[in-house]
Protein backbone atom coordinates (compact mmCIF):
# COMPACT_ATOMS: atom_id res chain seq x y z
CA UNK A 1 0.00 0.00 0.00
CA UNK A 2 1.41 3.44 -0.88
CA UNK A 3 2.03 5.92 1.94
CA UNK A 4 1.10 9.41 0.83
CA UNK A 5 2.31 12.26 3.07
CA UNK A 6 0.41 15.48 3.59
CA UNK A 7 3.20 17.57 2.05
CA UNK A 8 6.51 17.32 0.26
CA UNK A 9 8.29 20.70 0.21
CA UNK A 10 9.74 22.13 -2.98
CA UNK A 11 13.45 22.11 -2.22
CA UNK A 12 16.51 22.42 -4.47
CA UNK A 13 19.02 19.67 -5.02
CA UNK A 14 22.19 20.22 -2.99
CA UNK A 15 24.30 20.78 -6.08
CA UNK A 16 21.98 23.62 -7.14
CA UNK A 17 22.78 25.69 -4.04
CA UNK A 18 26.14 24.25 -2.93
CA UNK A 19 28.24 27.04 -4.44
CA UNK A 20 26.15 29.74 -2.78
CA UNK A 21 26.23 27.93 0.58
CA UNK A 22 29.99 27.49 0.27
CA UNK A 23 30.42 31.20 -0.51
CA UNK A 24 28.45 32.23 2.58
CA UNK A 25 30.28 29.81 4.85
CA UNK A 26 33.65 30.94 3.51
CA UNK A 27 32.89 34.63 3.92
CA UNK A 28 31.27 34.33 7.34
CA UNK A 29 28.58 36.79 6.19
CA UNK A 30 25.72 34.58 7.29
CA UNK A 31 23.18 37.21 8.38
CA UNK A 32 22.55 40.95 8.77
CA UNK A 33 20.98 41.64 5.38
CA UNK A 34 23.63 40.25 3.09
CA UNK A 35 23.88 39.67 -0.62
CA UNK A 36 21.27 36.90 -0.88
CA UNK A 37 18.67 38.49 1.39
CA UNK A 38 18.96 41.68 -0.65
CA UNK A 39 18.62 39.78 -3.93
CA UNK A 40 15.66 37.79 -2.63
CA UNK A 41 13.81 40.94 -1.57
CA UNK A 42 14.54 42.68 -4.87
CA UNK A 43 13.38 39.78 -7.07
CA UNK A 44 10.33 39.06 -4.91
CA UNK A 45 9.34 42.71 -5.19
CA UNK A 46 9.69 42.59 -8.96
CA UNK A 47 7.53 39.46 -9.10
CA UNK A 48 4.80 40.92 -6.89
CA UNK A 49 4.83 44.53 -8.02
CA UNK A 50 5.44 45.82 -4.48
CA UNK A 51 8.40 46.40 -2.19
CA UNK A 52 9.28 43.59 0.19
CA UNK A 53 11.03 42.95 3.49
CA UNK A 54 12.13 39.48 4.62
CA UNK A 55 11.77 38.33 8.24
CA UNK A 56 12.53 35.26 10.30
CA UNK A 57 8.93 33.99 10.04
CA UNK A 58 5.49 34.95 8.81
CA UNK A 59 4.35 35.42 12.40
CA UNK A 60 7.19 37.88 13.02
CA UNK A 61 6.17 39.78 9.89
CA UNK A 62 2.55 39.97 11.12
CA UNK A 63 3.63 41.30 14.50
CA UNK A 64 6.06 43.90 13.19
CA UNK A 65 3.71 45.07 10.44
CA UNK A 66 0.82 45.59 12.86
CA UNK A 67 3.06 47.82 14.95
CA UNK A 68 4.43 49.61 11.88
CA UNK A 69 0.87 50.37 10.77
CA UNK A 70 0.29 52.15 14.07
CA UNK A 71 -1.71 49.67 16.12
CA UNK A 72 -2.09 51.07 19.64
CA UNK A 73 -2.20 49.09 22.86
CA UNK A 74 -5.71 47.78 23.48
CA UNK A 75 -7.08 48.54 20.03
CA UNK A 76 -9.23 45.89 18.42
CA UNK A 77 -8.22 43.93 15.34
CA UNK A 78 -10.86 42.14 13.27
CA UNK A 79 -9.85 38.78 11.80
CA UNK A 80 -11.66 35.67 10.62
CA UNK A 81 -11.71 32.93 13.24
CA UNK A 82 -11.06 30.40 10.49
CA UNK A 83 -7.30 30.83 10.29
CA UNK A 84 -4.10 29.46 11.78
CA UNK A 85 -3.67 30.62 15.35
CA UNK A 86 -0.53 32.60 14.44
CA UNK A 87 -2.77 35.41 13.15
CA UNK A 88 -4.33 35.79 16.60
CA UNK A 89 -1.03 35.33 18.43
CA UNK A 90 0.57 38.16 16.45
CA UNK A 91 -2.32 40.48 17.36
CA UNK A 92 -1.85 39.77 21.07
CA UNK A 93 1.93 40.21 20.93
CA UNK A 94 1.44 43.53 19.09
CA UNK A 95 -0.81 44.73 21.93
CA UNK A 96 -4.13 44.35 20.14
CA UNK A 97 -7.37 42.62 21.06
CA UNK A 98 -8.75 40.07 18.57
CA UNK A 99 -12.34 40.39 17.36
CA UNK A 100 -13.45 37.25 15.55
CA UNK A 101 -15.46 37.43 12.34
CA UNK A 102 -17.44 34.91 10.34
CA UNK A 103 -16.20 33.42 7.09
CA UNK A 104 -17.97 32.87 3.80
CA UNK A 105 -18.59 29.41 2.39
CA UNK A 106 -15.17 29.61 0.70
CA UNK A 107 -13.60 30.10 4.18
CA UNK A 108 -12.43 33.68 3.54
CA UNK A 109 -13.59 36.66 5.61
CA UNK A 110 -17.28 37.58 5.34
CA UNK A 111 -17.61 41.21 4.17
CA UNK A 112 -21.13 41.43 5.62
CA UNK A 113 -19.98 40.34 9.07
CA UNK A 114 -16.97 42.65 8.84
CA UNK A 115 -19.32 45.58 8.16
CA UNK A 116 -21.42 44.73 11.22
CA UNK A 117 -18.35 44.43 13.44
CA UNK A 118 -17.00 47.78 12.28
CA UNK A 119 -20.35 49.37 13.11
CA UNK A 120 -20.34 47.75 16.56
CA UNK A 121 -16.73 48.44 17.62
CA UNK A 122 -15.41 52.00 17.64
CA UNK A 123 -11.78 51.31 18.55
CA UNK A 124 -10.77 49.08 15.63
CA UNK A 125 -7.10 49.61 14.87
CA UNK A 126 -6.74 47.20 11.95
CA UNK A 127 -8.46 44.51 9.89
CA UNK A 128 -6.67 41.29 8.91
CA UNK A 129 -8.44 39.27 6.20
CA UNK A 130 -6.86 35.92 5.30
CA UNK A 131 -6.29 34.42 1.85
CA UNK A 132 -7.36 31.01 3.11
CA UNK A 133 -5.43 28.07 1.61
CA UNK A 134 -4.15 30.56 -0.99
CA UNK A 135 -7.58 31.62 -2.30
CA UNK A 136 -7.66 35.44 -2.50
CA UNK A 137 -10.15 37.04 -0.12
CA UNK A 138 -12.86 39.42 -1.36
CA UNK A 139 -10.41 42.30 -1.46
CA UNK A 140 -12.53 44.91 -3.27
CA UNK A 141 -15.55 44.45 -0.98
CA UNK A 142 -13.42 44.37 2.14
CA UNK A 143 -11.46 47.52 1.31
CA UNK A 144 -14.60 49.43 0.31
CA UNK A 145 -16.23 48.57 3.63
CA UNK A 146 -13.16 49.44 5.69
CA UNK A 147 -12.58 52.71 3.81
CA UNK A 148 -16.21 53.74 4.47
CA UNK A 149 -15.86 52.95 8.17
CA UNK A 150 -12.62 54.94 8.32
CA UNK A 151 -14.22 57.99 6.69
CA UNK A 152 -17.06 57.84 9.20
CA UNK A 153 -14.55 57.83 12.04
CA UNK A 154 -12.35 60.48 10.46
CA UNK A 155 -9.27 58.24 10.51
CA UNK A 156 -7.77 55.50 8.40
CA UNK A 157 -8.24 51.85 9.42
CA UNK A 158 -5.37 49.80 7.97
CA UNK A 159 -6.07 46.57 6.11
CA UNK A 160 -3.27 44.03 6.41
CA UNK A 161 -3.81 40.70 4.66
CA UNK A 162 -2.54 37.49 6.16
CA UNK A 163 -1.24 36.07 2.90
CA UNK A 164 0.71 33.26 4.57
CA UNK A 165 -0.66 30.71 2.10
CA UNK A 166 -0.75 32.86 -0.99
CA UNK A 167 2.63 33.78 -2.51
CA UNK A 168 1.91 33.10 -6.17
CA UNK A 169 -1.85 33.63 -6.01
CA UNK A 170 -3.58 36.31 -8.06
CA UNK A 171 -7.04 37.58 -8.94
CA UNK A 172 -8.01 39.28 -12.21
CA UNK A 173 -4.35 39.59 -13.15
CA UNK A 174 -3.35 41.31 -9.89
CA UNK A 175 -0.94 39.45 -7.65
CA UNK A 176 -1.54 38.89 -3.97
CA UNK A 177 1.04 41.13 -2.32
CA UNK A 178 -0.35 44.35 -3.80
CA UNK A 179 -3.64 44.62 -1.89
CA UNK A 180 -4.45 46.71 1.15
CA UNK A 181 -1.83 48.53 3.19
CA UNK A 182 0.36 45.46 3.53
CA UNK A 183 0.38 41.72 2.93
CA UNK A 184 2.34 39.17 4.93
CA UNK A 185 3.63 35.84 3.59
CA UNK A 186 4.98 32.75 5.28
CA UNK A 187 7.81 30.93 3.53
CA UNK A 188 7.92 27.78 5.67
CA UNK A 189 8.05 24.27 4.20
CA UNK A 190 4.29 23.86 3.77
CA UNK A 191 4.04 26.91 1.50
CA UNK A 192 4.18 27.49 -2.26
CA UNK A 193 7.32 29.62 -1.97
CA UNK A 194 9.68 27.87 0.45
CA UNK A 195 12.75 29.31 2.18
CA UNK A 196 12.63 26.52 4.83
CA UNK A 197 11.72 29.07 7.52
CA UNK A 198 10.98 32.72 6.93
CA UNK A 199 8.43 35.39 6.25
CA UNK A 200 7.98 38.40 4.03
CA UNK A 201 6.07 41.67 4.13
CA UNK A 202 4.95 43.23 0.84
CA UNK A 203 3.61 46.76 0.58
CA UNK A 204 3.37 49.60 -1.90
CA UNK A 205 3.93 52.05 0.97
CA UNK A 206 7.67 52.85 1.22
CA UNK A 207 7.27 54.17 4.78
CA UNK A 208 5.91 50.84 6.02
CA UNK A 209 8.74 48.98 4.31
CA UNK A 210 11.39 51.30 5.75
CA UNK A 211 9.98 51.02 9.27
CA UNK A 212 9.77 47.21 9.29
CA UNK A 213 13.35 47.05 8.05
CA UNK A 214 14.36 48.87 11.24
CA UNK A 215 12.01 46.90 13.49
CA UNK A 216 13.34 43.51 12.37
CA UNK A 217 16.77 44.67 13.64
CA UNK A 218 15.71 45.53 17.21
CA UNK A 219 14.31 48.93 16.20
CA UNK A 220 17.80 50.36 15.72
CA UNK A 221 17.96 53.59 13.75
CA UNK A 222 21.77 53.80 13.73
CA UNK A 223 24.76 53.20 16.02
CA UNK A 224 22.94 50.82 18.36
CA UNK A 225 20.35 53.50 19.10
CA UNK A 226 16.87 51.91 19.23
CA UNK A 227 14.23 54.40 18.13
CA UNK A 228 11.42 51.93 17.34
CA UNK A 229 9.87 48.81 18.84
CA UNK A 230 11.75 45.83 17.48
CA UNK A 231 12.99 42.28 17.81
CA UNK A 232 15.48 40.04 16.08
CA UNK A 233 13.42 39.27 13.00
CA UNK A 234 16.17 38.78 10.43
CA UNK A 235 16.31 36.14 7.71
CA UNK A 236 19.63 34.33 7.29
CA UNK A 237 21.54 34.12 4.01
CA UNK A 238 20.99 30.34 3.91
CA UNK A 239 17.22 30.74 4.01
CA UNK A 240 17.38 33.48 1.38
CA UNK A 241 19.39 31.21 -0.95
CA UNK A 242 16.66 28.56 -0.81
CA UNK A 243 13.93 31.18 -1.23
CA UNK A 244 15.67 32.81 -4.19
CA UNK A 245 16.13 29.46 -5.93
CA UNK A 246 12.44 28.63 -5.53
CA UNK A 247 11.30 32.11 -6.53
CA UNK A 248 13.17 31.81 -9.83
CA UNK A 249 11.19 28.67 -10.73
CA UNK A 250 7.88 29.75 -9.20
CA UNK A 251 6.12 30.21 -12.54
CA UNK A 252 6.87 26.61 -13.48
CA UNK A 253 5.83 25.32 -10.04
CA UNK A 254 2.59 27.30 -10.07
CA UNK A 255 1.63 26.10 -13.57
CA UNK A 256 2.20 22.50 -12.54
CA UNK A 257 0.24 22.99 -9.33
CA UNK A 258 -2.75 24.58 -11.11
CA UNK A 259 -2.95 21.67 -13.55
CA UNK A 260 -2.75 19.07 -10.80
CA UNK A 261 -5.28 20.85 -8.58
CA UNK A 262 -7.80 20.85 -11.45
CA UNK A 263 -7.29 17.14 -11.97
CA UNK A 264 -7.57 16.44 -8.24
CA UNK A 265 -10.84 18.37 -8.00
CA UNK A 266 -12.24 16.44 -10.94
CA UNK A 267 -11.32 13.11 -9.33
CA UNK A 268 -12.86 14.02 -5.97
CA UNK A 269 -16.06 15.31 -7.58
CA UNK A 270 -16.42 12.32 -9.89
CA UNK A 271 -15.75 9.58 -7.34
CA UNK A 272 -16.93 10.88 -3.98
CA UNK A 273 -19.66 12.74 -2.13
CA UNK A 274 -17.21 15.08 -0.41
CA UNK A 275 -17.80 18.79 -0.95
CA UNK A 276 -15.09 20.96 -2.50
CA UNK A 277 -14.56 24.71 -2.46
CA UNK A 278 -15.14 27.12 -5.36
CA UNK A 279 -12.26 28.17 -7.58
CA UNK A 280 -13.41 31.37 -9.31
CA UNK A 281 -12.58 32.24 -12.89
CA UNK A 282 -9.54 34.47 -13.25
CA UNK A 283 -7.97 33.29 -9.98
CA UNK A 284 -4.56 31.68 -9.64
CA UNK A 285 -4.59 29.65 -6.44
CA UNK A 286 -1.63 28.12 -4.61
CA UNK A 287 -3.72 25.39 -2.95
CA UNK A 288 -1.40 25.55 0.01
CA UNK A 289 -3.94 23.17 1.52
CA UNK A 290 -6.17 21.00 -0.66
CA UNK A 291 -9.22 20.68 1.58
CA UNK A 292 -12.58 18.96 1.25
CA UNK A 293 -15.65 18.80 3.48
CA UNK A 294 -17.65 15.88 4.77
CA UNK A 295 -21.27 16.55 3.70
CA UNK A 296 -23.58 18.72 5.81
CA UNK A 297 -25.03 16.82 8.76
CA UNK A 298 -22.14 14.32 8.94
CA UNK A 299 -19.55 16.30 10.93
CA UNK A 300 -19.49 13.60 13.60
CA UNK A 301 -18.03 11.18 11.03
CA UNK A 302 -15.04 13.37 10.15
CA UNK A 303 -12.59 11.72 12.58
CA UNK A 304 -13.62 8.24 11.47
CA UNK A 305 -13.13 9.24 7.84
CA UNK A 306 -9.64 10.54 8.63
CA UNK A 307 -8.79 7.33 10.50
CA UNK A 308 -9.98 5.30 7.51
CA UNK A 309 -7.79 7.35 5.19
CA UNK A 310 -4.77 6.80 7.44
CA UNK A 311 -5.40 3.05 7.36
CA UNK A 312 -5.26 3.34 3.57
CA UNK A 313 -1.93 5.17 3.70
CA UNK A 314 -3.26 8.71 3.31
CA UNK A 315 -2.08 11.36 5.77
CA UNK A 316 -4.59 14.14 6.52
CA UNK A 317 -5.17 17.08 8.86
CA UNK A 318 -8.23 19.05 9.95
CA UNK A 319 -7.03 22.53 8.91
CA UNK A 320 -8.29 24.55 10.78
CA UNK A 321 -10.19 22.92 13.61
CA UNK A 322 -10.97 24.15 16.15
CA UNK A 323 -11.34 27.70 14.82
CA UNK A 324 -9.36 30.26 16.78
CA UNK A 325 -12.28 31.61 18.83
CA UNK A 326 -12.82 28.12 20.27
CA UNK A 327 -9.17 27.54 21.22
CA UNK A 328 -8.22 27.67 24.89
CA UNK A 329 -5.96 30.73 24.71
CA UNK A 330 -8.44 32.77 22.67
CA UNK A 331 -11.85 31.70 24.03
CA UNK A 332 -11.85 34.70 26.42
CA UNK A 333 -12.21 36.99 23.40
CA UNK A 334 -15.15 35.09 21.88
CA UNK A 335 -18.30 37.10 22.60
CA UNK A 336 -20.70 35.29 20.26
CA UNK A 337 -21.08 32.04 18.33
CA UNK A 338 -19.92 31.90 14.71
CA UNK A 339 -22.21 29.20 13.29
CA UNK A 340 -20.89 29.10 9.73
CA UNK A 341 -17.27 29.03 10.86
CA UNK A 342 -18.00 26.36 13.47
CA UNK A 343 -19.90 24.17 11.00
CA UNK A 344 -17.29 24.36 8.24
CA UNK A 345 -14.37 23.87 10.65
CA UNK A 346 -16.03 20.73 12.00
CA UNK A 347 -16.19 19.25 8.48
CA UNK A 348 -12.79 20.07 6.93
CA UNK A 349 -10.30 17.42 5.88
CA UNK A 350 -7.04 18.55 4.30
CA UNK A 351 -5.69 15.98 1.86
CA UNK A 352 -2.15 15.38 0.62
CA UNK A 353 -1.13 17.92 -2.00
CA UNK A 354 2.24 19.13 -3.24
CA UNK A 355 3.75 20.22 -6.51
CA UNK A 356 5.31 16.81 -7.15
CA UNK A 357 2.18 14.77 -6.41
CA UNK A 358 1.61 12.12 -9.08
CA UNK A 359 -1.49 11.03 -10.95
CA UNK A 360 -1.26 7.67 -9.17
CA UNK A 361 -1.16 9.34 -5.76
CA UNK A 362 -4.18 11.52 -6.53
CA UNK A 363 -6.05 8.45 -7.84
CA UNK A 364 -5.23 6.58 -4.64
CA UNK A 365 -6.48 9.43 -2.44
CA UNK A 366 -9.72 9.74 -4.41
CA UNK A 367 -10.31 5.99 -4.16
CA UNK A 368 -9.53 6.07 -0.42
CA UNK A 369 -12.06 8.86 0.02
CA UNK A 370 -14.68 6.86 -1.84
CA UNK A 371 -14.00 3.90 0.46
CA UNK A 372 -14.19 6.07 3.58
CA UNK A 373 -17.67 7.31 2.68
CA UNK A 374 -19.17 4.30 4.41
CA UNK A 375 -18.79 6.24 7.65
CA UNK A 376 -21.31 8.86 6.44
CA UNK A 377 -24.07 6.25 6.57
CA UNK A 378 -22.84 4.73 9.81
CA UNK A 379 -22.85 8.19 11.42
CA UNK A 380 -26.31 9.00 10.11
CA UNK A 381 -27.77 5.76 11.48
CA UNK A 382 -26.65 6.37 15.06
Amino acid sequence: MPRIPLIKPDLPQLEEVADSFREVLSSGKITNFGKYVSAFEKEAGEYLGAETVTTSSGTMALLLTLQALGLKQGEKVILPSFTFMATGQAILYAGGVPVFAECENDLTLSPADLEQLLAKHDNVGAVIPVHTYGLPARTAEIETIVDAAGRKRGRKIPVMYDAAHAFGSSAAGRRVGTFGDAEVFSLSVTKMLVSVEGGMLASRNPETIALVKKMRGYGIEANYNAQWPGLNGKMSEFHAIIGLHNLRRLGELMADRQKKARRYLDLVKARTAFDTFPWPQGVEHTFKDFTVLVPPGTAETRDAVMASLLEQGVETRAYFHPPVHQQGWFARFADRPLPRTEDLASRVITLPFYTSITEQEMEHVANALASAQKHFHAGASR
